[in-house]
C-alpha cells in the first residue's frame, strides 16, 4: 500500500497548533503506519521542501514575501492543503496589527526594529492561495485532525465539515441554550468540530469556526431575522459575527451590516 506523503509547515504563530498536529499523525498506530511524514521542520532535519505531497498541513499566518512564497510552493507540490488553526485560517493575535502601521508597532514590540522583516498586513493562508480544507481553533482540535486523517487515508473524497454544531450539541445530549434558555447562539449557521465548547457551559455559540459550507446567503439572512423576531439578538450581531468569522467581505455582509446599523 502506498503510503500519504505528509507535511507540515509552521508560519507565524504560538506552535500550539504544532502539537495537536503531532497528536493526529501520532495517535492511531495503524493510521500511523499508512502515513510518510516527509517535510516537519520541526521534527525532522529536512529543512528544503522537495518532491509532492498527498496533505500539507500549514499552520500559523503569514507576515512576510518568504513565507507567501512557501505557500505557494507548497501548492504547487500538494494534492490537499489544510489549513490548521485560527492563525493560518483568519490571520490570529498578530492580524491585530493590521492596519495599524508595522514600523510602529515594530518601535514597541522590538529592540533593533529595523531587523525584523514583516509586510505590512498579516494574511491568513487562504487569501494567499487556495486551500483544500480550512480547520480554525487556538489551538485546532487534534481529534478532529485525526478524523480528516481518517477520511483521506480510506480514500473519501469530501473531507469538508457540513454538520452544523448543533449537531454537536445533540450527539453531546446538551440542552439547546438557544430553545431552551432564549441565549444568542449562532450553531445553527456554524460548523461542526469545536465539540460544543461553549453550549456544554450553557454559553452560546459566537460561531468561532466559521460558516457551514454548505449554507446559503439566504439562509443565513432568515436565521438572523428569527432571532431579532423572537427579540434574542439583533439581525446587525449576527451578521457582524458572521463577517468577524468568516470571508463575509466576499458575500456583501459588511455593506449589509453598515446599512443597518445607520453608518
Amino acid at each position: 500500500m502506498n503510503k500519504l506523503r505528509i507535511g507540515v509547515e509552521k508560519l507565524t504563530s504560538c506552535s500550539g497548533c504544532i502539537n495537536e498536529i503531532i497528536y493526529a499523525l501520532l495517535a492511531d498506530p495503524k493510521l500511523t503506519e499508512s502515513l510518510e511524514i516527509a517535510y516537519f521542520p520541526e521534527l525532522l532535519d529536512k529543512k528544503s521542501l522537495e518532491g509532492q505531497f498527498d496533505i500539507f498541513f500549514v499552520e500559523g499566518s503569514i507576515v512576510n514575501k518568504d513565507q507567501i512564497e512557501t505557500v505557494e510552493d507548497i501548492r504547487e507540490r500538494s494534492r490537499l492543503v489544510i489549513a490548521v488553526g485560527t492563525c493560518s485560517t483568519y490571520g490570529g493575535i498578530q492580524s491585530l496589527r493590521d492596519k495599524k502601521g508595522v514600523e510602529e508597532v515594530k518601535k514597541h514590540v522590538y529592540p533593533k526594529p529595523e531587523l525584523i522583516d514583516v509586510e505590512g498586513d498579516v494574511y491568513s493562508l487562504q487569501e494567499v492561495i487556495k486551500t483544500d480544507l480550512a480547520i480554525p481553533g487556538c489551538p485546532v482540535d487534534g481529534n478532529l485532525l485525526l478524523r480528516v486523517l481518517r477520511k483521506i487515508a480510506i480514500g473519501s473524497k469530501d473531507i469538508s465539515i457540513t454538520e452544523s454544531l448543533c449537531a454537536e450539541c445533540k450527539r453531546k445530549g446538551l440542552e439547546c441554550v438557544l430553545v431552551k434558555k432564549k441565549i444568542p447562539c449562532l450553531g445553527p449557521i456554524t460548523a461542526a468540530g469545536c465539540g460544543a465548547i461553549c453550549p456544554s457551559f450553557g454559553r452560546g455559540c459566537i460561531g468561532c469556526f466559521g460558516l457551514r459550507k454548505d449554507i446559503s446567503s439566504k439562509e443565513i439572512e432568515n436565521f438572523a431575522n428569527r432571532l431579532e423576531e423572537a427579540g434574542i439578538m439583533k439581525k446587525s450581531d449576527v451578521l457582524s459575527f458572521v463577517m468577524r468569522f468568516s470571508y463575509a467581505k466576499e458575500k456583501g455582509y459588511f455593506e449589509k451590516i453598515v446599512e443597518e446599523r445607520g453608518r
